[in-house]
């Protein structure tokens, strides 16, 4: 039965008003589902933000499907709080004042309660239609557009709000490629349809062969039926070429989507066709110069998301307009035999059929891969036993010649077991077979001497618990029964975590020297400081005279009160009390100069260093005097308690202090001054003795601790040498420098605690 032109346009009305009430029964069930979800997780219902896609065309078309994936590729990422709809308009298919209010009427209902904070118009039919019912639907809602060409954003003009990028097609750019692939072209042949859309594309073409040059035959069919059509380019031949973007509506009034109808015309034509729409590519068309629909989706979802971030559509940093791009067919090119030549270079080959290389690369390689693996693994087995063989001579000879060197150098082969439990083995001399088992480490401890044998065993301990190397010097009991000292060093053994390899050597005579050495600087620096007590006597005698003076005077006023009629009782007790302080005074003194004179080890303890600068002082105060010497401190406030030999410490002092004023003999007496600071950096102490003498030469800094290496003037050299080791065996430092403004500052520096 046939069907006017009105009557099918009322049908059409009519499904699309049944659609639209399916749609909002739809929605209110999703609304009511949401609520439901929101009333079970308010926070996250809050935090959701809408975005509405309003699409020109119908869901089908391949644009549309492309350009949506884009837009959820970056919008819908699983940490974003987001909720994205689509809407489509199905223009042209539906057109009309009666569609417009029934998609206003049901996009209203449906997003009243779910308002969308940005919309994409996607075509220039949603544009202008958001544009014309803005108010109504999402007034002051941010409109991002997509998809519309330039001349239609210059016609509809600068709106508040609305922001985007214009389309990429290229139709003059695929005319070129037409030409350039196809030489000897005669006419074109350019299909559109009797739609409003079909006849803006038209119109658009119209546009572009009219400014060809140079001109071109054109021919332009418009608005009839497709089986026209078809017929029309089945006798097409040789120097035609066919552009069309397809059509939604041909003469007849039947609808399609474009898609389709470039698909049907590809597949009948006898000349090649080109379009410009990407998503028309691989359905027949040779190619052309065209935009990519996803990229579109991408670059508008991008806007979008400046604008849930805030940024204003005036503000915004608008991606690059989308660059048009030439796309080409393979296998259209092989059809109509197409110099491969003629292609441009940075055209998108699609559909490219790969060659045997390209199809087996990854398998051809692999097995190149294992031929060459093979091969070289039986040379490297090859090379390995003539090594092996080469190694084996190597290590029988290096075996002599360790040997050798071993007997030649006194060396022992240690093997203990650290396990704590007997073997019966004995520690060898250079052994001569492999397998030699290890000493038990009870045995070994057996014959060290009893002062080191808590010490080896702690050593040995820790090492095979911490798996480091162990260097141990100790006394061993040797075959006659004497003491001999021993050096041991080695680690555990790889294999077994309870056992330690390593060598031992004899030391003796070099340790007993060291221990001489060691004792004859002890000497030495006893000598010392005796020495320089011999040159403080008068000071010292000083030091005495005042408390044993004052009690002198003190029982001498006693004895003549006794002898007086009236006894005073108090007074004699104060008398008495002073004459006990002076004692002790005295007594004091005695005790410091015993210290000083006496021989002992170097036994560092808590001292306060500001007390003994102060001591120090007090001892040489008489000294100083004599030599019209002015000596001030600047001492640390709260200074901590340093670790350190007291006596040892006091001679450091005094030799500085004495070496000071000696640099100030030639000196004006009323500018010899001498200052001793202390202070703390970090985690290190230092005294500093300044004097104002005649200084140290440049090129004598680095002489001034070595032995008669220093001028007579600037000290006892022989002290600085002596004050140097003490500040070593403190893990300290003395160093000699030059004041800018004449003399010299010696400075002692050690850490506060003895480094472990």
């Amino acid at each position: 039965m046939a069907i006017d032109a009105t009557s099918r346009l009322a049908l059409q009305r009519f499904a699309f008003l049944l659609a639209a009430t399916w749609g909002l029964a739809m929605a209110s069930s999703v609304a009511a589902a949401a609520a439901a979800a929101s009333a079970a997780s308010p926070a996250a219902s809050a935090a959701a933000r809408n975005v509405l896609v309003l699409f020109s065309g119908q869901r089908r078309l391949p644009a549309n499907i492309q350009f949506a994936s884009g837009v959820r590729e970056v919008l819908l990422a699983p940490e974003r709080k987001l909720m994205l709809f689509e809407e489509y308009l199905d223009q042209p298919t539906f057109t009309g004042a009666d569609h417009e209010q029934t998609a206003l009427r049901y996009l209203r209902g449906k997003y009243e309660s779910r308002p969308p904070v940005v919309v994409v118009a996607v075509g220039q039919f949603s544009l202008r239609y958001l544009l014309r019912h803005r108010p109504a639907l999402f007034a002051n809602v941010p409109i991002v557009h997509a998809g519309v060409e330039r001349q239609d954003l210059e016609a509809i003009g600068t709106v508040p709000g609305v922001v985007g990028i214009p389309a990429g097609y290229d139709l003059p750019g695929t005319i070129e490629l037409a030409l350039r692939l196809h030489p000897g072209t005669r006419r074109f042949v350019v299909i559109t349809g009797s739609g409003e859309r079909d006849r803006v594309w038209e119109s658009d073409a119209r546009d572009a062969f009219a400014a060809l040059k140079p001109p071109r035959g054109v021919e332009y069919v418009s608005g009839e039926p497709t089986e026209a059509v078809l017929r029309r380019v089945r006798a097409l031949g040789k120097g035609d070429i066919v552009y069309t973007p397809g059509y939604f509506e041909d003469g007849a009034g039947r609808t399609s989507i474009p898609a389709d109808i470039v698909k049907a015309i590809s597949a009948e034509s006898g000349a090649p066709v080109y379009t410009v729409y990407s998503s028309t590519i691989g359905l027949g068309p040779v190619g052309g110069k065209t935009s990519d629909f996803v990229d579109m989706g991408k670059d508008a979802a991008t806007m979008v998301d400046q604008l849930l971030a805030g940024v204003r559509a005036e503000q915004m940093r608008l991606p690059a307009p989308g660059k048009a791009n030439v796309e080409i067919d393979w296998r259209q090119v092989q059809k109509w035999q197409i110099d491969a030549a003629d292609l441009p270079a940075d055209a998108m080959i699609r559909f490219r059929e790969p060659s045997f290389w390209e199809a087996h690369r990854n398998t051809a390689l692999l097995v190149l891969v294992v031929i060459l693996f093979q091969a070289a693994l039986i040379g490297a087995l090859l090379i390995e036993r003539r090594i092996r063989r080469q190694a084996a001579s190597a290590l029988d000879e290096s075996e002599k010649q360790m040997n050798l060197a071993a007997r030649a150098a006194g060396l022992s082969f240690l093997l203990w077991d650290t396990a704590r439990h007997p073997r019966s083995s004995e520690r060898r001399k250079v052994p001569e077979v492999a397998d030699e088992r290890p000493v038990a480490l009870d045995r070994v401890l057996e014959t060290v001497h009893p002062a080191d044998r808590e010490g080896v065993e702690r050593a040995v301990v820790c090492a095979a618990a911490d798996r480091r190397e162990i260097d141990l010097e100790y006394r061993v009991r040797n075959e006659q029964g004497d003491f001999r000292w021993t050096a041991a060093r080695g680690r555990v053994s790889a294999e077994a975590s309870d056992q330690l390899t390593g060598v031992a050597w004899d030391i003796h005579s070099r340790k007993v020297a060291e221990l001489q050495a060691e004792a004859d600087r002890g000497a030495l620096t006893h000598m010392t400081r005796v020495s320089t007590m011999g040159q403080l006597s008068t000071s010292i005698a000083h030091q005495l005279n005042q408390p044993l003076a004052a009690s002198l005077g003190n029982a001498e006023v006693a004895r003549k009160m006794l002898d007086g009629d009236d006894l005073d009782l108090a007074g004699l007790r104060e008398i008495c009390d002073d004459i006990v302080a002076d004692n002790l005074r005295a007594a004091d003194v005695v005790g410091r100069l015993s210290a000083l004179f006496r021989r002992g080890e170097m036994n560092p303890a808590p001292l306060n260093l500001n007390l003994l600068v102060t001591e120090t002082l007090d001892l040489v105060h008489t000294e100083l005097l004599t030599r019209h010497v002015s000596a001030a401190t600047e001492l640390a406030p709260g200074l901590p308690t340093v670790l350190g030999s007291r006596v040892h410490l006091q001679q450091v002092l005094l030799n500085l202090i004495l070496n000071g004023a000696n640099a100030m003999t030639r000196v004006a007496a009323a500018e010899r001054e001498l200052v001793i600071r202390t202070e703390v950096e970090g985690e290190e102490v230092s005294v500093s003795v300044i004097d104002k003498g005649s200084g140290i030469a440049p090129e004598d800094v680095g002489n001034v601790f070595e032995p008669l290496g220093t001028p007579k003037d600037t000290g006892n050299d022989v002290g600085l040498v002596i004050c140097r080791s003490i500040l070593e065996a403190h893990h300290g430092t003395l160093t000699a420098s030059i004041n800018a403004d004449g003399g010299a500052t010696f400075r002692a520096r050690w850490p506060l605690r003895r480094p472990s």
